[in-house]
């Protein structure tokens, strides 16, 4: 099994039939997308759908996997667009087909058998397609698809949202036109570019944030709501409904917001929003796309063609703002309600850097387009030309603990910054030779990602769901009970996270696509260059630093154990000497108890004398003096008595234990043998009354008594 593909999609048969009809023009689309256990792809050279079971082929052993078989869907009416984007919807009942210029939507069929597969699994099926506003993009060639996204307030699955670069949004519900709302000023290429376009002034991408509860009414509502009685018409007047806020992105960065309902026929535009903070470079120069994870608050994500990504915070404003005028005066433009609050930018590396000091060439520089992870919400993906980029944006956990916390006094402190790890690299050299990423598509459950690359490659890796993951709780907990005793004691981080912070690199090794089997002298000397750069950069420099941390902490250690151990020493003496006084202040102390207790003895006798021979002495002490004499002479008489009546009790009890042990000893036995003589006598003689009394009763029962 190879590390770049663990799930042996190279081998298939579905994208050996791919690779042989991909795009000449290796600009970075998405053929691909995943929907449970279905992975769709487009097939340019044929126009048609294929999908397989990713599942059943992971459940396969590894000689098996490239034999699963796939299904083709074959739409119902020609496609003519060269479709770059592929969409399923949120149920799997619609797959768009979307190109520059135009939109297909396929109406997938009901999955049956043990496979869950199209149609019981036939190899080859039918579907029914719609293309929408065929004859609007015909009459306008200049008109061009910015983006599309399913709602997610459609109950049926069926509504689709397509921005359109004439700074229109249409809405489509089953293939039928339902609103077309105007997002921007009115712009038609004739040619060449318009004023509008030189200032960036065309949408070129939106998201849908979380919905929010409004209080404001349609005007349909409010004209039928006349006709009923006050009552209807109050109730119906502070009735809230649900709008969709859609944030919309032009390409000067400018960020708009618009609310709408999934049947509003009148929107509520607002912006530009206020960006803080303020900076002299503006946020999204070159923007190209938008990204909204559903955090609270919602987080944004704008996306530059540098390579720099804004992550911002979607706030309430606390008062309106009015926009500057629009040029377009049938278009019309609220106070922003909404301010958007940049919490840090990320700078990706679009490609490896050259490496020789000579390189006059500035940085590369290409289209980023975001998808978002349904699994982790901290993580997305960056995808362009030169690769895939994984970023994790952290501050969404503090969020959520800040959240969750029942503390007054917590305070909320967005200090961990996000990470962005190159994962695969596609162009590694100074040519314009690229190999864009034509497809990606992100499994569930195994979590995992595939790429199709411009080369016809596939990339399979698996994605670990959360980084945390990989800590055990036994190691987490013990790392969390040595923060806390490391922060009372007020030190600081220890010494291993010391060492693992230099060895943190700031770049990440990506897997490496080249599009060319032979490559020349020349870019594999570049590359070489690269790899020497980093190994300087990046580790010998990083392991020099750790190693004279390490003779750092070495010789700090040194000088501690010096000193510990002189004040070892110090202590035993001190000890010792302490030692010797604590046995003379014990004899000193018992002297001292001795000398005081004699001290006492002395003093209370003075006392008693002292009271004694007092010469101002009343009679009624020298009466209780008496009293007390009389009792204690009688007190001594009467224990010399008790001591006599106890001699005398004790003498009697003798005698009469004596006495009694005499009797004992005085009591006349009989002989043995008379003893004996008299037990046979009294024997024979029962034994003779015995014999007497059955003879009596013999008689009687004879004589008839």
């Amino acid at each position: 099994m190879s590390l770049t593909d663990v799930l042996e999609l190279n081998k298939t048969e579905l994208f050996a039939k791919i690779r042989n009809g991909l795009p000449i023009v290796p600009q970075t689309q998405n053929l691909l997308d995943c929907k449970d256990d279905l992975l769709y792809a487009w097939n340019s050279s044929d126009s048609c759908l294929l999908v397989t079971n990713w599942r059943v082929a992971l459940l396969q052993p590894e000689p098996k996997r490239a034999k699963v078989s796939y299904q083709t869907l074959i739409p119902s009416n020609s496609i003519g667009l060269n479709v770059d984007r592929v969409v399923v919807s949120h149920e799997g009942s619609l797959v768009a087909l979307s190109g520059p210029r135009g939109v297909t939507i396929l109406d997938v069929p009901r999955r049956s058998g043990p496979d869950g597969c199209f149609m019981d699994g036939k190899p080859q099926t039918t579907c029914r397609t719609y293309n929408l506003d065929a004859l609007l993009f015909q009459n306008n060639p200049q008109l061009e698809v910015r983006q599309l996204r399913w709602h997610p307030d459609s109950v049926s699955d069926s509504t689709l949202l397509v921005l359109l670069s004439n700074n229109t949004m249409r809405v489509y519900n089953h293939a039928k036109l339902r609103h077309v709302w105007k997002v921007g000023p009115h712009t038609v290429k004739t040619g060449a570019n318009t004023s509008l376009s030189d200032f960036g002034e065309t949408s070129v991408d939106f998201d849908i944030a979380p919905a929010v509860k409004s209080s404001a009414n349609d005007e349909a509502n409010t004209s039928l709501s006349t006709t009923h009685n006050k009552t209807q018409s109050a109730a119906k007047t502070s009735k809230e409904k649900v709008e969709w806020p859609i944030v919309i992105l032009r390409e000067n960065g400018n960020i708009y917001m618009m609310l709408a309902g999934i049947d509003s026929e009148i929107t509520r535009l607002q912006g530009p929003i206020t960006i803080t903070p303020q900076t002299s470079a503006n946020y999204g120069l070159e923007s190209c796309a938008l990204l909204i994870i559903p955090s609270l608050p919602p987080t944004v994500i704008i996306a530059e063609s540098t390579g720099r990504l804004h992550h911002a915070l979607l706030l309430e404003s606390e008062t309106k703002e009015h926009s500057f005028s629009d040029v377009d005066e049938c278009l019309i433009i609220e106070p922003s309600e909404w301010t958007l609050h940049v919490t840090e930018t990320v700078e990706l590396e679009l490609g490896l850097s050259s490496g020789t000091a000579n390189d006059t060439n500035g940085a590369y520089s290409c289209p980023i387009h975001l998808k978002r992870d349904l699994i982790n919400e901290m993580r997305y993906f960056a995808y362009h030309n030169a690769g895939l980029h994984s970023i994790t944006v952290n501050f969404i956990s503090e969020l959520q603990r800040f959240l969750d916390s029942e503390a007054e006094d917590d305070q909320l402190v967005l200090s961990t910054p996000s990470s962005a790890e190159y994962i695969l690299c596609t162009k590694f050299d100074s040519s314009d030779r690229v190999n864009a990423v034509f497809g990606i598509a992100l499994m569930q459950m195994p979590a995992g990602l595939v790429l199709l690359l411009s080369s016809g490659q596939v990339i399979s890796l698996k994605l670990v769901i959360d980084s945390q993951l990989l800590v055990t709780t036994k190691q987490q907990l013990q790392r969390t009970a040595t923060d806390d005793v490391l922060g009372q004691q007020g030190e600081g981080p220890s010494f291993t996270d010391t060492i693992k912070a230099l060895l943190m690199r700031s770049v990440s090794q990506p897997i490496l696509a080249d599009k060319m089997a032979s490559s020349s002298a020349h870019e594999r000397y570049e590359l070489l260059n690269q790899a020497i750069e980093v190994l300087r950069s990046q580790y010998l420099k990083r392991h020099e630093l750790v190693r004279v941390e390490f003779a750092k902490r070495i010789n700090c250690i040194k000088l501690q154990k010096q000193q510990q151990l002189q004040e070892i020493k110090s202590l035993e003496k001190e000890r010792e000497i302490i030692s010797e006084r604590a046995h003379k202040l014990a004899e000193r102390f018992e002297e001292i108890s001795d000398n005081q207790e004699i001290l006492m003895r002395r003093c209370q006798k003075l006392m008693q004398d002292a009271n004694a021979v007092l010469p101002n002495s009343v009679l009624a002490e020298r009466e209780f003096a008496l009293e007390v004499a009389r009792i204690n002479k009688a007190t001594k008489s009467m224990a010399a008595a008790l001591d006599t009546a106890k001699k005398t009790f004790n003498k009697q009890r003798y005698h009469i234990a004596k006495s009694q042990e005499m009797a004992k000893n005085n009591v006349y036995e009989l002989p043995e043998k008379q003893r004996r003589t008299i037990t046979e006598i009294l024997t024979q003689l029962s034994s003779e009354i015995d014999r007497q009394i059955t003879d009596v009763k013999r008689i009687n029962k004879i004589i008839g008594l």
